[in-house]
């Protein structure tokens, strides 16, 4: 009988929510130039619809009262579609029961709140404070301290660093959460020689949440639960001047913001860019700090969904000169990720697989900062459940994207690690006449004095 109760009283407290009852989402694919052109035309014109993915197939978020005219508007065009989720509150339901906790404190099974997660980050610091330290870099706009920890093998050394950050686009849970993993991996598991490896060679400056105020609000109840956003006040620019909150956080960074592509100047939409570069505080206190940090060597910007691994530039469709060797570590996560649960990645530039877009954080670290291993990472999975992935997946998602992140950091060339600006000036050195005459000159010596 108790169980019956308990059983009742859950239903009725996942059935209290019914935000989303019967929206779907759909996924359509452009198989034609004309086709994409209509698609991004009802992306800036129709309002309610929530773009879950962009590419060669795109995937929509649609309220329950639009699912009719949309898919009428699509059969009169000629465009294929098919339905991913067919009652988007069924899987927030799961997600939610999937996500049930037994008390208030941190559980790296279970998607946690951000003063749980805060917590963890001080209780990590202290347990571990001869190998993590906490770093802030600085207040969010609602007052935050956005912070993060760097973990070290704790010799004293200053190594080249390697920075990861999640959560930068509040509603991909499963972003922090694999952080979470990986960092906690670095502090704890002595056992995995890879990590003695990684750490003996490179410091890590892991933000498990950048974009704090964003996720706070997911939290608040189920109708913010897919918010994507920053929480900073604005006005529309043309009347009737509604007030609306946020920005992108990852169209808002100073590479190319000015070229707007992929990024909208309505505060209303999820792509709204901010009014100029770094207008949302957690962006210009993460540039400050990263322009401020001395031997960044590696940048990784982990997002969900789709499974992929992004490389520079977003941008443009153009690839950087050091491309091939950007593509070779991506080669090794995709490699690496695959090997425990058969995960497979695609590695390439968001141009390719998704779609072009400035302002965005790997290319401000490869261009702005000359760091040529810089990635974004699209987590699991590949549409079924998008956003709104079940805790049980938090798990195989640690364990699989660490062992890709220590293959990755393991397979990246020392000459590589300097900023492109120092390999320049290297090979300006070595091919001056005046060095390479002194070099022949010395190794002559060298070989007549062991010769004789």
């Amino acid at each position: 009988m108790e169980t019956l109760i308990a059983f009742s009283v859950l239903v009725l407290f996942v059935s209290g929510y019914e935000e989303f009852r019967g929206d779907q989402v759909v996924r359509v694919k452009a198989k034609s130039l004309a086709h994409l052109t209509l698609l991004k035309k009802y992306i800036e014109t129709e309002k309610n619809v929530d773009v879950w993915g962009e590419g060669e197939e795109y995937e929509f978020h649609l309220p329950s009262k639009q699912i009719s005219s949309f898919e009428k508007w699509l059969t009169e065009n000629g465009i294929s579609y098919e339905v991913l989720v067919f009652d988007l509150e069924d899987l927030l339901n799961e997600e939610e029961v999937s996500n049930t906790k037994n008390s208030s404190t941190f559980d790296y099974n279970k998607y946690n709140d951000w003063s749980e997660i805060k917590e963890e980050l001080l209780h990590l610091s202290r347990k571990h404070s001869s190998k993590a330290f906490l770093f802030n870099v600085g207040k969010t706009y609602e007052g935050e301290d956005q912070i993060g920890i760097k973990v070290t093998n704790g010799d004293g050394r200053s190594k080249p660093v390697v920075w990861i950050d999640g959560g930068i686009h509040a509603r991909e849970w499963i972003s922090p959460a694999t952080v979470m993993y990986f960092m906690n991996k670095l502090l704890t598991n002595k056992a995995d020689d890879r990590v003695s490896q990684a750490l003996a060679k490179y410091d890590f400056y892991l933000m498990p949440v950048f974009n704090i105020d964003g996720y706070k609000y997911t939290f608040t109840n189920r109708s913010t639960r897919l918010w994507r956003k920053t929480r900073t006040k604005y006005k529309e620019s043309k009347p009737p001047y509604k007030t609306c909150y946020g920005a992108d956080p990852n169209r808002n960074w100073d590479s190319h913001w000015e070229t707007g592509i992929n990024a909208s100047d309505n505060c209303t939409t999820d792509y709204y860019r901010g009014p100029f570069a770094g207008s949302e505080k957690c962006v210009a206190n993460v540039q400050t700090f990263l322009r401020q940090l001395k031997n960044l060597t590696s940048y990784w910007n982990i997002h969900a969904f789709s499974q992929l691994v992004l490389t520079t530039w977003s941008w443009t469709s153009a690839l950087s000169k050091d491309y091939p060797e950007i593509k070779r570590v991506g080669d090794v996560f995709a490699e690496a990720v695959s090997k425990r649960y058969g995960t497979h990645y695609k590695v390439g530039p968001p141009s390719r697989f998704l779609y072009p877009a400035s302002g965005c954080s790997i290319d401000f670290a490869h261009d702005e900062l000359k760091v040529v291993y810089s990635y974004g990472l699209e987590l699991r999975d590949k549409g079924h459940y998008g956003f709104i992935l079940p805790a049980n997946q938090i798990q195989p998602s640690g364990e699989e994207t660490s062992d890709a992140l220590l293959a990755a950091v393991l397979a990246m060339k020392p000459e590589y690690q300097m900023s492109s600006s120092s390999r320049a000036t290297r090979i300006r050195f070595l091919n001056d006449p005046a060095v390479l005459f002194i070099l022949v000159f010395l190794s002559n010596l060298f070989i007549y004095r062991n010769c004789s």
